[in-house]
Formats: structure tokens, sequence, C-alpha cells
């Protein structure tokens, strides 16, 4: 086992163990199990490793395959609300995974969700604790698998042009997450749009926020900082981003523009 993310025993390193512990009870390989959910074996042997963080999806194919009604759920309901996570922890759990459209504003770095764990480690290493910075990583960059989910959320995101250019973690992690994010812009629940320099941006350049429409037509938003956030559904709020993020919209390129874009800045930093 690799796991000791955070203490002697992180909410992760928890559920990992007591996959570990079910499986052998059960009297099941790994790839028994992996058969049994229909996932690759390799998944079932990061979690268990604490390489690789559950979802919520996840969690829930254990406990229809243990038949233990909630078991793992609840344990990866310890995750997502990890005191490590912060305020991040209720939009993971509780935002997220109850959304049909998420629509994002980034000035300053790739989303969150879109990032590589490589970029996320970069980002990320100045501000959390040693012990802590893995979990985050991880908190952060799985949320990707959600789009792929059945009934996952429409995502569009725009990204100021000048992150295309800013060397998080230096030249190759940046082409190295460019490429990636050249890919997850052909995803079909996925719109990626760069909002030009030329365009001045002046009312996008206050903070990094995120919308999101939720299945019973309330709408949330998240503003985001490298160091806090916060989370509301204050109507007045909501309703101020909305029409902050259609006027920097206006100005962005078409998706084909803005991969053509993304795409020659990954082969400039490549190079």
């Amino acid at each position: 086992m690799d796991i000791d993310t955070s203490g002697p025993m992180s909410p992760r390193a928890r559920f990992a163990q007591e996959l570990e512990r079910h499986r052998k009870e059960a009297g099941l390989s790994q790839i028994a199990l992996s058969a049994r959910m229909c996932c690759h074996t390799s998944l079932i042997s990061h979690i268990e490793r604490g390489r690789r963080a559950p979802t919520r999806d996840f969690a829930e194919g254990l406990d229809r395959a243990f038949q233990v009604d909630g078991h793992f759920v609840g344990l990866f309901k310890q995750i997502s609300h990890s005191p490590n996570l912060g305020w991040f922890a209720r939009w993971v759990e509780e935002i997220e995974p109850e959304a049909v459209i998420l629509q994002s504003w980034d000035p300053l770095l790739i989303p969150g969700c879109l990032q590589t764990p490589e970029y996320a480690r970069a980002l990320l290493s100045s501000t959390s604790p040693p012990e802590q910075l893995e979990e985050r990583v991880l908190a952060r960059t799985q949320r990707v698998q959600l789009f792929d989910a059945p009934g996952g959320p429409i995502y569009l995101a725009l990204i100021d042009e000048n992150v295309l250019h800013r060397p998080i973690g230096g030249a190759a992690i940046l082409a190295a997450q460019l490429r990636y994010l050249l890919e997850l812009s052909h995803h079909p629940r996925i719109t990626i749009q760069i909002v030009p320099v030329d365009a001045g941006c002046i009312v996008g350049m206050v903070t990094a926020f995120v919308l999101a429409r939720l299945r019973d037509g309330a709408e949330i938003a998240s503003t985001d900082s490298l160091l806090s956030g916060h989370v509301t559904g204050d109507y007045g709020v909501v309703a101020q981003l909305k029409v902050r993020y259609e006027t920097i919209r206006a100005d962005a390129h078409s998706q084909s523009v803005s991969q053509r874009a993304i795409e020659e800045a990954a082969a400039k930093w490549a190079s």
C-alpha cells in the first residue's frame, strides 16, 4: 500500500482500506471485482493504493457490489468533506454532481477540472502543506470524470488568452497541459472558448467564477481565487455573474478558432 495521504488515517486512506477489506472478505481478486463493477482493474488497484481518489459513482458501485447499503458512499462523503478541502468540498459534493450546465470564466489559470495533475501540483504546491498536496490535486483533477458519467453536465469554459502563455510549472508542464486541454475541447459535453487579449475584457479581470444550473432549476455561483473561494445561491450575485459571463463570452473566439489558438500555444511551449 502506498497510502498515507494526511495523518494516520485520512478519509481517502480509510476508503482504500475498506475497499481492500471488503474485496478480500468476499474472496474477490481485483480482476474479479472490476469485472463485477464493469471498470478497469487498474482503477481498483490505484484506489486501493491511494494513488487515485474515488468518485461518487465508484462508491455507489461498491455499495451495490458488496450489498452494503451506503457504506462506501458514506466514506466518499467523508473524503469530499475533508477539512483539507475547505469550502471546495461543498461544490464538489453538492453542486457539480447535480448540475446540468456549468459555465466558467478563468482570467489567470486553466480551469481546475480541466487541469493535468502536474499543472495542478505546480499550482498548489506553494499554498498546500506537503501532507495535503496530493489530496488536493486529486480532488481537483478527478472532477473531469463527471463529464463521462451518464447524465453528466454540459460544460462551457471561457479562458483568457494570456492563460495559454503563462508557464505554470515550466514550459514542459504547460505544453502537456495545453495538449490535454485541446483533447478535452473535442469532448461532446465540453466547449472551450478563448477570449483574445485584444478584447480588453475589463469586466472579467476581477475574479474567476463558475455558474451552475442544477436539475431542480436552482442556480449557484462559485467565485474562486488562489487562496479562497465562496459558494452562493444569492439571486443578486448569480444574476450579476450571468450578465458578466455573457459580456465576456461576446468577445470570445469560436470553439474552432480557440482550438487552433490552444494548438499553436502548445506547439510554442513544446519547442
